[in-house]
């Protein structure tokens, strides 16, 4: 009776692996090899023998087309792993799995979705035609150009420039009283003016709103507060500066060559202030030095509160506040005294009523009012002899 034999390999001893049982053969029948031990990868273990094709060569045995592991997906040890994991959950698992697969590929589509539509609706302009889409996408692409254009566009300085002559185009000319905010915002007795202003400005800019901001806080007719809109919200100088009703907005953007460095535009209703937005234009002032923008930002801020100028000739004496034309800021960086003053008298003084002063019937059929403001009824009465 012949014994089928098995020999141990070195790396095979140190994993202590045993010989193969040996079991009888009857006579005449060929015996079948030994099954043999898998040994774990990397412990040195001899590679079994190539299979030859008779010939003396190795014979490579080569996979069925489209039946082996993809390339990159780890190869056919982690498909067999995914597949055993895969057999080893229980139903419930899978169909949990299953629908964490579907939710997942509806919210993608979802978002995808949502995107395309932003960009047909707020990029290209909602086009229904294929017409339509080219002229949107040839606008988009412009309007990337431009703005990325835009952004080098800046004076390098101000040098040599005349300062007083930026103020020919203030649409605040000529006005010479104070414009009220509605009467809502105001506390007579207790901090005067209430108001928001939104802080729309780059990190550029940080420094000098900070500086006006406590500057004009020294009036007692001001309660300021500060609310922040970050600029990654409002990216476009159209968004950065919209205005908010019952707040001053305060915003830098790239106007272009305006021939205003800086512009205050309040919203009034029935002659009161409801909505004001100060812009800094960063053509001028991008690389201005730090006084000539203390100035604009000061100045701005004022015509927010409703004050007018102090004075409307920028090469006389300077007066000292930053309402008060001048071509020379380094003087004028400040609110004075004479602001805190109009301040005060509009915004602590007892609310003005409005009274019939006088009526006239006209020959023509026509009515003649004469309506007055009152601040002090007493007064009021003295001068008219009530």
């Amino acid at each position: 009776m012949a014994n089928q034999g098995y020999e141990l390999t070195a790396a095979q001893t140190m994993n202590k692996a045993r010989p193969p049982a040996t079991r009888s053969v009857p006579p005449g029948t060929k015996a079948r090899p030994p099954a043999t031990r898998a040994v774990p990868p990397g412990n040195g273990a001899a590679r079994p023998p190539s299979r030859t094709n008779g010939s003396g060569n190795s014979a490579v045995r080569k996979a069925p087309a489209g039946s082996g592991a993809k390339k990159g997906s780890g190869g056919p040890k982690q498909t067999a792993k995914k597949r055993a994991m895969q057999r080893a959950m229980t139903p419930e698992q899978r169909a949990a799995r299953k629908k964490q697969s579907i939710i997942g590929g509806i919210t993608t589509g979802i978002v995808l979705i949502g995107c395309g539509a932003a960009i047909w609706y707020f990029a290209l302009g909602a086009p229904t035609t294929v017409e339509g889409l080219k002229d949107g996408l040839g606008t988009a692409v412009n309007n990337t150009k431009t703005k990325i254009d835009s952004i080098g566009d800046v004076l390098d300085n101000l040098d040599g420039i005349d300062w007083g002559g930026f103020f020919k185009d203030d649409p605040w000319e000529g006005n010479t009283t104070v414009t009220l905010w509605n009467e809502k915002y105001i506390k007579r007795n207790d901090g005067g003016l209430t108001l928001t202003l939104v802080n729309s400005l780059t990190a550029e800019w940080q420094k000098e709103f900070e500086v006006a901001v406590a500057d004009w806080s020294e009036s007692d007719a001001l309660t300021l507060s500060v609310e922040i809109l970050p600029v990654e919200e409002a990216w476009s100088n159209e968004k950065k500066c919209a205005r908010q009703g019952g707040k001053q907005v305060v915003c830098n953007g790239f106007f272009g060559e305006t021939g205003w460095v800086g512009i205050n535009e309040n919203e009034v209703s029935n002659n009161r202030i409801i909505s004001s937005v100060a812009k800094m234009n960063e053509f001028y002032l991008r690389n201005a030095n730090f006084y000539h923008r203390r100035f604009t930002m000061c100045h701005e801020l004022g015509h927010g509160f409703g004050l007018p100028h102090t004075d409307e000739n920028p090469y006389n004496r300077n007066q000292g506040n930053c309402l008060d034309y001048t071509d020379d800021p380094e003087e004028n960086l400040l609110p004075g005294e004479v602001n805190f003053i109009a301040l005060k008298e509009v915004y602590l003084a007892q609310e003005p009523t409005r009274r019939l002063l006088r009526r006239v019937d006209n020959n023509d059929g026509t009515v003649t009012e004469t309506i007055g403001w009152l601040i002090n009824e007493d007064k009021f009465a003295e001068a008219w002899g009530l």
